[in-house]
C-alpha cells in the first residue's frame, strides 16, 4: 500500500511582496490501493493564479478518483487525458463565471496515478515527476517544458493546451514516486546531463523508506514542510515549492 508525505512552502519572492503561495497539491490513496497525486504552479504574472492552481488539482484528482473507482474504468493514460481536459474546463468555467480572461488563472498541471494494473503520468508546463524502484535508479518522466520564450512555460489555460498535454505510462512498476513544482528543479535535476540528481532523492526518500503505515504520514509531511521552508531550499530558489513523495516498498530497518 502506498504511503506518502506532501508539503508546500511559500517562496521568499512572494513573502517579500506579501503575495500568496500560488502552488497547490493533492494526494490520496484509495481503498483499492490506487495512488492519485497532482501539483500545480500558478503563473506568477497571473492575478488569479492560485485560484486556477487550486481548481486544477482538485478537479483532476476528483476526476481520477471517479475513474479509478469505476468497475470498468479507462486505462491510466486515457483516465489522465480525460482528467486533464476536465480540469482545464473547470478552470475556464471559473474564469467565465468571474468575467475574467482565462490567462488570469494560468497554471501548470502535473498528475499521476498508480494502480495494481499499472500507472501513468501527465504534465503540461514545467515541474518534475520522478519514478524509481527499490534498487534506486530514479528517472524523470518528462523533461520540464519551456514556452516559446526564455523563462516561460506552458499552462493549462493556453489555447493549445489540449495538444500540449504529455502523457506516458510508467516504466515497469515503480515503488518510489515524486512529483514537484518547478521551484525544486534546481535541486532535483542535473541539467548538464539531463538526468535526475540521485543524491537529492536518496536523502528525501530516506525517512519515508524507514516508516510504516499507509496513506499520508502526517509527521513526515510536517518535516517535509520544514525542509521546504529552510535555508537549504531558500538559498537555491525564491519560488514557491511543492513536493509529494510516495513509496509502496517495504519499510527499511534503520541503519
Amino acid at each position: 500500500m502506498w504511503r506518502f508525505a506532501a508539503a508546500q512552502a511559500t517562496g521568499t519572492s512572494h513573502l517579500r511582496t506579501g503575495s500568496p503561495c500560488q502552488d497547490r497539491l493533492a494526494c490520496t490513496v484509495l481503498a483499492n490501493g490506487a495512488l492519485v497525486a497532482a501539483v500545480s504552479d500558478g503563473a506568477g504574472s497571473a492575478p488569479r493564479a492560485e485560484v486556477g492552481a487550486e481548481i486544477a488539482v482538485q478537479a483532476v484528482a476528483g476526476r481520477l478518483r471517479r475513474h479509478l473507482e469505476e468497475a470498468d474504468g479507462p486505462s491510466p493514460v486515457l483516465a489522465l487525458q480525460d482528467a486533464a481536459l476536465y480540469a482545464r474546463a473547470a478552470v475556464l468555467a471559473r474564469a467565465e463565471a468571474d468575467g475574467d480572461e482565462a490567462a488570469s488563472y494560468a497554471a501548470t498541471l502535473l498528475a499521476l496515478i498508480d494502480t495494481p494494473d499499472g500507472g501513468a503520468a501527465l504534465q503540461i508546463g514545467d515541474g518534475v515527476i520522478v519514478v524509481g524502484g527499490e534498487a534506486g535508479g530514479w528517472r524523470w518522466m518528462f523533461w520540464p517544458e519551456r514556452g516559446e520564450y526564455a523563462n516561460t512555460t506552458r499552462f493549462l489555460t493556453d489555447d493549445d493546451a489540449p495538444d500540449r498535454i504529455r502523457v506516458a505510462e510508467f516504466p515497469g512498476s515503480p515503488t518510489d514516486i515524486a512529483i514537484m513544482t518547478d521551484g525544486l528543479q534546481s535541486l532535483a535535476l542535473d541539467y548538464a546531463g539531463e538526468s535526475v540528481h540521485e543524491p537529492f532523492f536518496r536523502g528525501m526518500f530516506h525517512p519515508l523508506h524507514g516508516s510504516s503505515g499507509s496513506g499520508e504520514l502526517p509527521a513526515l509531511s510536517v518535516s517535509l514542510e520544514e525542509f521546504l521552508s529552510s535555508d537549504r531550499v531558500r538559498l537555491r530558489t525564491d519560488d514557491d515549492v511543492s513536493l509529494i513523495l510516495a513509496t509502496c516498498g517495504s519499510p527499511v530497518p534503520p541503519d
